[in-house]
């Protein structure tokens, strides 16, 4: 390894130079990698290497940056293993995955460009909540894990390391998966599931390893499943479902031990969740869902189940318009209607414009103004980046009664460089004094 300070060779496994004592592997504010990347400030540290917040000299934006540990990239035939999964992982483009930038080297340096996501991870999210998470966020965190989770499996990448600790939730109420398509380079042998090397080293994180993990067996897709299994548990209860007093037990706990379904802690799975977790946590991978697709409609399902009987303020909102309650209340006007109804473009409205969770919790909100209110719906401009068509979201009055859901029916940026949304009003329609109605249009 090249010291980046006086230039000096060093042994691949040195941790500081010998000539200058520079840390290696180790980066300080100001330095810059690939004449590239200025970093700003460390980010953590994980099981692969640091972790640092950086600037891109060339797209102007901030980034994450992670070092790689000398001996994770110490071979040509490593170097050029990673940059085939990081092409991999580079595919990836779902709102629920940490986008992957780039593979780069720099003085013997390896490192890995990716996303910056401002938010916190699961584990101290549970940690914030009180030791678990209510339903309502709970319900909706493991829906979109399940969704970044099919995103990788369809360009062929299995995780091997998901767990709570990997999972980012952003500041707009996205969760993200992280660390997704390096985990299988670190083991010597890529066909090998991890657990117990020769060496009495434990590849993987064992409160989060499938049977077959433990095992040392060949993985796939489903042994990601399980770990989904037990990242939904965890949020639900607060507590991983298998966990020993030293590692190697809790390898045996998820080989021999029945998943524990039943009990104190197991009370806090709403019931509809529990025949999920069971298929999801079996210990024969062949019994468990085929797909994270499968196991997201699960969520779904069970979800559904759940809100049997549950106040209609409280319905789901986010991506459940199947279960979306009728508006008979809601005119269906016809397209002479719709252009005779002139909308009111000399006075805005206020509104707050909220996104809603699966059972109602508020993700994000804000106070807007409504540029055209109509009788059916209205454009509004939004700061809400993450949008799209087809999106519930709930509109109120500010000051006045008037109160709905609304589908986001499109997204577009004005020549203002404004973000705007056209919805369609659901529970029903604006009244008059919202609307402004030319007589001489309306009285033909």
């Amino acid at each position: 390894m090249i010291c980046p300070k006086c230039k000096a060779e060093n042994d691949d496994t040195a941790e500081a130079c010998f000539t200058c004592g520079r840390a290696l592997g180790a980066l300080t504010k100001g330095s810059v990698l690939g004449e590239r990347y200025e970093i700003l400030s460390p980010l953590g540290k994980g099981g692969m290497g640091m972790v640092y917040k950086a600037h891109d000299r060339e797209l102007e934006e901030t980034v994450a940056i992670k070092v790689l540990r000398a001996e994770f990239a110490k071979t040509p035939e490593m170097a050029r293993r990673f940059r085939h999964e990081i092409k991999l992982a580079r595919k990836v483009t779902h709102r629920n995955v940490c986008r992957i930038h780039d593979f780069g080297e720099d003085g013997g340096v390896f490192y890995i460009s990716m996303e910056f996501v401002e938010g916190t991870d699961l584990k101290q999210l549970i940690r914030d909540r009180g030791g678990f998470l209510p339903p309502e966020e709970a319900f909706d965190v493991a829906i979109q894990v399940a969704d970044g989770l099919q995103a990788i499996h369809d360009v062929g990448i299995v995780h091997r390391d998901l767990k709570a600790a990997n999972i980012m939730r952003d500041q707009r109420g996205f969760v993200r998966l992280m660390d997704f398509g390096i985990a299988k380079i670190t083991g010597a042998d890529r066909s090998s599931g991890g657990g117990i090397t020769s060496t009495g080293q434990i590849m993987g994180t064992p409160e989060y390893m499938s049977p077959e993990q433990c095992e040392g067996q060949k993985i796939d897709h489903r042994s990601d499943i399980y770990a989904l299994g037990v990242v939904v548990y965890e949020i639900f209860t607060g507590q991983v479902p298998f966990r020993g007093d030293t590692p190697v037990a809790t390898l045996f706990k998820h080989i021999q031990d029945p998943v524990p379904l039943e009990g104190p802690v197991a009370a806090h799975i709403p019931l509809p969740a529990v025949p999920v977790l069971r298929k999801a946590l079996a210990k024969n991978r062949a019994e468990r869902f085929a797909s994270a697709k499968d196991m997201g409609a699960a969520l779904r399902g069970a979800l559904e189940m759940a809100l049997a009987g549950a106040p209609e303020d409280v319905l789901p909102t986010v991506g459940m318009s199947a279960v979306l309650p009728p508006s008979p209340a809601m005119p269906t006007p016809t397209p002479s209607e719709e252009r005779r109804r002139a909308t009111r473009l000399d006075i805005f409205v206020n509104f707050v414009l909220r996104r809603v969770g699966t059972l109602g919790t508020v993700l994000q909100e804000e106070r807007t103004i409504a540029e055209n209110v109509g009788r059916g719906g209205a454009r509004v401009l939004t700061t809400m980046s993450t949008l799209i068509t087809g999106d519930i979201v709930h509109l109120e009055e500010v000051g006045g009664p008037f109160k709905t859901r609304a589908e986001v029916r499109g997204v577009y940026v004005g020549k203002d460089w404004t973000r705007r949304l056209n919805l369609r009003f659901l529970d029903s329609p604006a009244p008059d004094y919202l609307v402004h109605v030319d007589d001489a249009v309306g009285n033909r």
